[in-house]
C-alpha cells in the first residue's frame, strides 16, 4: 500500500496492480487518489502559501509605488540626456531663462508622471491582493510563474 516516488520526488503507481488480488482496482484507485494528492501538495502547496503571503502584505502597495517611482524616475533621467544630446547635437544652446523653463517643464512633468505611476501601482496591488482573496488570481495567475493547469 506504500507509494514509491520517482527521482523528482513524484508518486508513481503501478497500474498492474489493479489485476492482483480480489480488491486490485480498488487498490490501485486508493493509490491514484493518494499519488494525486501527494503531487497536489509537492508541486501547488508551496504556491497557496505564496498567495497568502501575497494577500496578506501590508506593505505590498507601498513596495509597487516605490518601484513606479524609481522606474519614471529612471525613465525621466534617460529623456533628459537624450534631449540634452540631441540639442547639442543640432547646436542649440539655451540661455539661463530657457534653460529653467525646460528644467521646470521636465520636473513638473516628472512629479507628476511619478504620481500618477505610484497611484496606479498602489491600486493594482490592492486589486490583486483582493482578487487573491476572492480566488480570481489562482495559481495560473502567480506573477513571474508560468504553472499549467491541470
Amino acid at each position: 500500500m506504500s507509494i514509491s516516488y520517482n527521482s523528482a520526488g513524484l508518486p508513481i503507481v503501478n497500474p498492474d496492480s489493479a489485476f492482483s488480488g480480489d480488491q486490485g482496482a480498488s487498490t490501485l484507485l486508493g493509490n491514484l487518489s493518494r499519488a494525486q494528492w501527494e503531487d497536489w501538495k509537492l508541486r501547488f502547496q508551496p504556491y497557496i502559501g505564496q498567495l497568502s503571503d501575497m494577500a496578506t502584505d501590508e506593505n505590498a502597495g507601498n513596495t509597487a509605488a516605490l518601484q513606479a517611482q524609481q522606474a519614471v524616475g529612471l525613465s525621466f533621467d534617460n529623456s533628459v540626456k537624450t534631449l540634452k544630446t540631441g540639442q547639442s547635437d543640432l547646436g542649440i544652446s539655451l540661455d539661463a531663462t530657457e534653460t529653467a523653463t525646460q528644467n521646470r517643464n521636465i520636473n513638473l512633468n516628472r512629479a507628476a508622471t511619478q504620481v500618477d505611476a505610484m497611484n496606479s501601482a498602489r491600486v493594482a496591488a490592492e486589486d490583486r491582493k483582493q482578487k487573491i482573496l476572492a480566488g480570481d488570481m489562482g495559481l495560473s495567475n502567480i506573477p513571474g510563474k508560468v504553472v499549467q493547469q491541470m
